[in-house]
Order: structure tokens, then sequence, then C-alpha cells
């Protein structure tokens, strides 16, 4: 009896042991499955795309542009923010169901505005480079050109291409700008203006610089608002083909979405070369014949 009873009593505290064994072990088991769940879902919260959502809920889109460069983005004679872009921009934002509002800047703190996140997008004639490809996205294309050179008129004959920019003393709106860039590569005497175009302007027929390099299509429209007949575009110095769009940071793949969903909606109804025609004196949309422009890197 002494035996039996030692067994029962052995057999029961195995009993218990393992019940409290595996109540033990059953909480650890869940509590790291939790941990690791949770862990996923903050990964994946990290890195979600937000962009669309984000711009959708606060029901506005917010723009960056210089509104000093005409006739891309300007302030009017009624010293209103208009322009190519500014109005292209409006007619996204009516699309989208959105407000826009714009926050204008130098055009050097445009991209850092982005980068920090001070605005949504970007639109001031950004040509579409390898190098911004790095850090930000771009919509489709609305805008197809290349860059020329407004001198003095009687200087025409001395400009046969623009190789003939070697040694040249050539203003520019910015240091960072594509055309700066081109300058450096070219072998021109590259100096930025921070006065305005019409200092510029001034400032080649007086012969302390030789040329304007910007966009043609904007030279063309700068040298009609100037009025003045001894300045005149160089035809015949082509250089740099551009492809421009709206830019935003990149990763915010869902806003690029929406934007070139919109933007493809606005080239196929004609609103991208009405809105050109009106400010650019022609339709850009296009690609342009690039077999006689010479390119970024002056070759």
């Amino acid at each position: 009896m002494k035996n039996i009873g030692s067994i029962l009593v052995a057999l029961v505290l195995m009993f218990i042991l393992a019940a409290c064994g595996s109540a033990e072990d059953a909480p650890a088991e869940n509590t790291d499955t939790e941990a690791e769940t949770g862990e996923t879902a903050k990964e994946e919260g990290e890195t979600a795309d937000t962009a669309w959502a984000d711009v959708e809920a606060a029901g506005k889109l917010v723009v960056g542009t210089s509104g000093t460069y005409s006739p891309i983005t300007y302030y009017d004679e009624n010293n209103e923010l208009t322009g190519f872009d500014v109005e292209l921009i409006r007619e996204i934002g009516e699309r989208l169901g959105l407000e826009v509002e714009f926050s204008t800047m130098d055009f050097d703190g445009i991209l850092p505005a982005l980068r920090n996140g001070q605005i949504d997008i970007a639109a001031n004639d950004f040509a579409i480079t390898e190098e911004r490809k790095e850090t930000f996205d771009f919509v489709i294309p609305h805008k197809y050109s290349y860059g020329s050179i407004i001198i003095r008129a009687e200087d025409v004959d001395k400009f046969e291409s623009a190789y003939d920019l070697e040694g040249v003393k050539v203003a520019l709106g910015s240091l960072t700008s594509n055309y700066a860039i081109f300058a450096d590569n070219i072998g021109a005497d590259g100096v930025a203006y921070d006065g305005g175009v019409e200092a510029i302007l001034r400032d080649i027929i007086n012969g302390n610089s030789d040329g304007y390099l910007n966009d043609r299509l904007v030279l063309h429209r700068t040298l009609e608002g100037f009025a003045d007949d001894r300045l005149a575009v160089a035809e015949q110095v082509k250089y740099h083909t551009t492809e421009s769009a709206i830019i935003m940071l990149k990763g915010n793949t869902s806003l690029k979405e929406r934007l070139d969903e919109v933007m493809q909606e606005l080239l196929e109804d004609g609103t991208v070369a009405r809105l050109s025609e009106q400010f650019l004196g022609e339709d850009v949309s296009q690609p342009v014949n690039s077999s006689e422009v010479v390119g970024l890197d002056g070759k």
C-alpha cells in the first residue's frame, strides 16, 4: 500500500509539473509572435507611400515656384501669379478637386524645399536629367524645347553654332541651371545675375556681357516684352534639347501616378498645347528634332 501511495504521489507531481511547464511556455511563444508581427507592421508603415493620401486628406497641393521666370512663372501687371507652368498646375488642381497653394522662392531654393518636405511638388520648367532622377521623380513631360542665346543684333553673324560660344562672356539666371552646366562644358565664360532679366539685357546692350543663355522660347518672349531692336535671338545657336516636367521627391509614387493620369488627359485633350501657345507662342507638347542641337556636354 505504501508503494502504491508513493507511485500515486509521484504521478500527481509529474502531472502538475508538466502543466506548469506548458503554461509557462505558451505566453512566451505568443509574445514572440506578437513582437515579430508588430515589428513587421512598423517596418511596413515606415516605407508606406502616403504621398497622394496626404495631399488628398489636406485637400490642397503645395507647389514650389519662383514667380520670376516669365513666361513660365511670373507676376502680371495686376501682381497675380501666372505663366505656362502656373496655369497648367491650376488646371491639374481643378481636375483633381484640390486647392492649389503656390509657395514662391528663389529658384536655387526650390529643390531643397522639396527635399525638406516644405512643398509637395515643384513647377519651374525643370528639365529631366539623370542627376535629378537620383533624388526626384518626374511627371510625364509637358514641354519640349532647346537652348539658345540673346545677343546684340549687330553680332548675329558672329555665331554660326553653339560651338562659337567658347570664350564668350554670357549671362545666366542661375549657376545651378542646365544652361550654366552647358556654358561650362562648351567653354563659355558664364556669370550669374540676381538682378533680373532686364539687368542682363541692358548689360548686353552696354557691352558688359555678350549674351544671355536660356530656353529659346523663353528668350523670344523675353525680347517681345523688352522691345529693343538692338537685341536678337541667335536662331542658329541650338543646344541642349530638354524635356521639362513637374518634379517631386523620389518614392512619392502614388502622387506621381495621379499626376501622370491627369497630365496625360491634358496632353490628349489639347490643354497643354493651348496653354503653351498662349504663353510661349507655339505648341511645345511634342518632342523636337534634335539632329542639329548640341548636347548638354557640349558634344
